[in-house]
């Protein structure tokens, strides 16, 4: 600032320019005539060439001093009388911004996140305003858009754009054309009721390619010039950042469909059957929403329902897939044999048949409602015998034998029947209970069948679903930690008749 002369809003606010030297922010204030009237420290620092009563680039742009000379656009602020302030956020280099950028946007894991980080990010560096085009269902395109700093990206869907009306964009979109293509706004279609309202006269419109490692990803569009060779960089870190993000959410959505039939029936969904109360409880060792353990019910015309509970060899994405293929198997033979016995024959001639080797374990159950209570008919594969509370408080041991499923051509598999009198409830559980593991120090101790029957004890005139609950929560405060093994819970119970 030369030292003869004072800035005119010194006059009309004492002291704002002393202020504004405390700003980050480039602040340049021009009176209603276009000539500079403050510089703030930043600006001086950042436009060494500008000074008092200079006319600044009336169209926003600035160049910065120093051998890049690169250009950086200014945000306008209408202030009173025909005044009016540049706002300048150029005090990060391009190779600072480009680092901030891969930073932010890595940050970003959601295919959403990205797009919204990346508007936020160009808006208030490189241009006035900034959307992002990504391909989405139905020949469409999702759109985010940021009109300015601080301002929180909008989001919606248009139609893509096709070569009769936007043959820029859609060229882009094709890879037809490299580096930066400047786009007409009459090209903008729906996007120019998001960016049209707001589009400074004259100022151009670019779009940057979006380029993944195999395809173009989307566009980067910027209202109000800028470098080139920024606009290049920022397409070049957003690219391959958003394609990441796009593929994880398609894994993620295949994944949550693959799933979702697997995903075990809630407290809420279980089957209303008369004189029966059914509760469960579910825990998967890992990232996965489902593991290798499962349980069903499944009602029948005559009142009663065939159950189980299985536990796959292993956790994780293993476990899952071997787990679909066991549960898809059971389904497609429960449709012709309701006998558990016989159907955990035929599943184990099933899997055989497929060729895998890995094992499951399993008990499934066949419940008749009685006058008074209910009846269950047990068959197990080398699972966890079935523990039964007596209204009394007593806890007994449901003995079956039986070897793994899936393994042996002539395996063999026990049957036995229990009678649940009213206040009696049986558990059907996975060996995540029993064999979960506990070390402290160089010592391991499993929960095991006996800590198992003390916590039953101790539910006596407990819902199924308390009973369940009860337990699973005995199991994890015993580990005192949460990576255990996946753990299964079914807990059936008899009631008194209504009205009894």
């Amino acid at each position: 600032m030369a030292a003869d002369r004072r800035p005119v809003t010194e006059l009309l606010v004492p002291g704002l320019h002393r202020l504004l030297d405390d700003v980050d922010q480039a602040v340049i204030v021009e009176d209603g005539s276009g000539r500079i009237q403050l510089l703030n420290a930043a600006a001086r620092r950042l436009f060494p060439h500008l000074d008092l009563g200079d006319e600044s680039e009336r169209s926003g742009e600035f160049v910065l001093a120093g051998p890049s000379g690169r250009r950086v656009s200014g945000r306008l602020r209408p202030l009173a009388d025909g005044w009016h302030a540049w706002v300048v956020n150029a005090s990060i280099t391009d190779e600072q911004f480009i680092q901030k950028a891969s930073r932010e946007l890595a940050a970003a894991v959601a295919h959403d996140e990205a797009a919204a980080a990346l508007v936020q990010l160009a808006v208030p560096t490189v241009g006035q305003q900034a959307a992002v085009l990504l391909p989405a269902a139905r020949a469409r395109m999702a759109w985010w858009h940021c009109a300015g700093a601080g301002i929180d990206p909008a989001q919606g869907v248009t139609r893509a754009p096709v070569p009769q009306t936007a043959p820029v964009l859609a060229a882009a979109l094709r890879g037809d054309t490299a580096g930066i293509s400047t786009v007409p706004t009459s090209e903008l279609g729906e996007l120019a009721a998001v960016l049209g309202s707001d589009v400074p006269e004259g100022a151009p419109v670019v779009a940057a390619p979006l380029l993944g490692p195999d395809r173009i990803e989307g566009l980067l569009i910027m209202v109000g010039s800028l470098p080139d060779s920024l606009l290049k960089q920022l397409a070049a870190v957003a690219g391959p950042i958003i394609g990441a993000s796009r593929r994880w959410r398609e894994q993620a959505n295949a994944l949550s469909l693959l799933q979702a039939p697997l995903l075990p029936l809630q407290p809420g969904a279980l089957p209303e059957l008369p004189m029966v109360q059914f509760g469960v409880a579910y825990r998967v060792a890992g990232e996965l929403a489902v593991g290798g353990d499962f349980y069903f019910v499944r009602p029948d015309r005559d009142g009663g329902a065939l159950l189980g509970l299985g536990d796959v060899c292993g956790n994780g994405a293993e476990a899952l897939a071997e787990s679909a293929r066991v549960q898809h198997s059971l389904g497609a033979l429960m449709v012709v044999e309701q006998d558990p016995t016989r159907l955990l024959y035929l599943l184990n001639r099933a899997l055989l048949a497929a060729g895998r080797t890995v094992f499951t374990t399993m008990v499934l159950g066949a419940l008749q409602p009685a006058a008074v209570g209910c009846n269950l008919t047990f068959t197990t594969g080398g699972h966890p015998a079935p523990m039964v509370l007596r209204r009394s408080g007593q806890v007994e041991d449901v003995g079956v034998p039986g070897t793994v499923v899936g393994i042996l051509p002539d395996a063999r598999f026990g049957r036995t029947s229990i009678t649940l009198a009213p206040g009696d409830t049986c558990l059907l559980y996975s060996d995540g209970v029993t064999e979960a593991d506990r070390r402290t120090g160089a010592n391991q101790e499993q929960f095991g069948p006996a800590r198992l029957a003390a916590c039953l004890r101790e539910c006596a005139g407990m819902t199924a679903q308390a009973v369940a609950t009860r337990v699973e929560r005995t199991v994890k405060d015993w580990l005192g930690r949460d990576d255990g093994d996946d753990l299964a819970l079914l807990a059936v119970r008899a009631v008194e008749p209504v009205g009894r």
